[in-house]
């Protein structure tokens, strides 16, 4: 369960962004809040903003500090971390590292504070600390090639020599098995995903419509569809294997080992996913059957298509699910459906999140979301860095429209349109 991200000098933001889950003092929606082993956190965030404000860097810079934490253990030594991308709008902020952190509550029920900064070529600066009381336990602290151990010294310490200085010792730690480091990489690397649209999904999906899990995932993604009032009774889905075969009349060339004559390109398989969707439509007195490709189907067709699978995984493993404009191509209605499902105890039994940008204002509503759970992202244009803020933070009433509020510039975060009035 994510409790706190938080970024500094990364894109568009300079100074450090919060993003906090955990409730502020407010009593309403108590739907809206996850409980894990005593720690709480909103299982819902909106965020809104002008185009060019700072959403997708603040969605960049989770993937990006994601990516870092997987991807390390195969990085090679002096590689660049090409990740990292610091403020440029400043002399100073852009030789300066990149700032990461993560608060949560993993799979053993443990609250973990999870930190680091990096330069291109090199961490910085990495801690891992974890609560199991009030107080917090520091599994280990890191200033640049500097290492503290205040627990699991005698197994974290050799495990020094392993690591580089362009690699995260948590990662390197766990490629090692250290329970301590192993419990919270698993949850960073497992229990939250992040993509930049929903259409970048589409390989990720396609794969999961092929697992072993098949049949699951395309039940789960009828009763979507059902349920956001699309005619489709039925999914289909056909993986062929082909072979590639060279145009006629390309000579193809040999090479000779061992005296025998050898084909210099051999001849590979490919998958061809076929996708097609049963609609039963009424013809006098009878129903009878029709099918569609899927790419005949609508676009927010295909889009509910593509996040089946990634739903059904967040409601069944507790995962925190970050997507921008989450909206796109989808009805108001349907959004507000998919919304909904994560408020629902009875769907979203394992404390299942959703983070997600949108400019769809109708969403905008104190009878669906706490105020602590909108957020803005607002840039300054003499200085080109983006702020982040939410709601709560504002002075607004429990009765407040606050949708007509936000158009109004009341919270900020809207474009000024020179020489017009909206």
């Amino acid at each position: 369960m994510l409790i706190q991200f938080s970024v500094k000098n990364f894109m568009s933001f300079r100074d450090k962004a919060i993003l906090a889950l955990n409730p502020s003092s407010d009593d309403e929606h108590p739907e809206n809040i996850n409980e894990k082993n005593g720690y709480e956190a909103t299982n819902l965030i909106a965020i809104y903003g002008a185009n060019a404000s700072g959403k997708t860097s603040l969605f960049k810079a989770m993937t990006a500090a994601l990516n870092i934490i997987k991807y390390s253990n195969i990085t090679q030594v002096n590689q660049p971390i090409s990740s990292v991308m610091p403020f440029k709008f400043d002399a100073q902020t852009v030789n300066e590292p990149s700032e990461f952190e993560f608060i949560f509550v993993a799979d053993d029920n443990n609250r973990y504070v999870y930190g680091f900064s990096a330069l291109r070529e090199k961490i910085t600066e990495e801690y891992l600390y974890q609560y199991k009381t009030q107080k917090p336990t520091i599994i280990f602290e890191r200033t640049g090639e500097q290492y503290v151990f205040k627990s699991q010294k005698l197994m974290l310490e050799p495990l020094v020599r392993f690591n580089t200085p362009n690699k995260l010792f948590l990662a390197t730690a766990t490629n090692w098995n250290t329970e301590s480091t192993t419990i919270p990489y698993k949850w960073l690397t497992e229990k939250m995903v992040t993509f930049t649209d929903a259409q970048s999904l589409t390989n990720l999906s396609l794969n999961l419509y092929k697992s072993d899990k098949k049949s699951d995932y395309i039940g789960f993604t009828e009763e979507l569809l059902q349920a956001a009032d699309i005619n489709i009774s039925r999914i289909n889905i056909k993986v062929k294997k082909s072979k590639m075969e060279m145009p006629a009349g390309v000579q193809v060339p040999q090479m000779i080992i061992n005296g025998q004559p050898m084909p210099a390109i051999a001849v590979q398989e490919f998958e061809q996913i076929e996708v097609n969707t049963e609609h039963m439509i009424v013809e006098g007195n009878e129903k009878v059957k029709y099918v569609l490709g899927m790419a005949e189907e609508s676009l927010g067709t295909n889009q509910l298509f593509i996040l089946g699978p990634f739903l059904k995984d967040a409601f069944e493993n507790g995962i925190a699910v970050v997507i921008d404009e989450i909206d796109k191509s989808l009805h108001t209605f349907i959004v507000k459906h998919i919304i909904n499902m994560f408020r629902n105890r009875e769907i979203n039994k394992n404390g299942a999140q959703l983070i997600f940008t949108t400019h769809d204002t109708s969403l905008l509503s104190l009878s669906t979301f706490r105020r602590d759970q909108v957020y803005f992202t607002e840039k300054n244009n003499d200085t080109g860095a983006s702020d982040l803020y939410s709601l709560d933070e504002l002075s607004v009433r429990k009765t407040d429209n606050i949708e007509k509020g936000y158009l109004l510039g009341r919270y900020g975060a809207i474009p000024y349109i020179r020489g017009e009035e909206l």
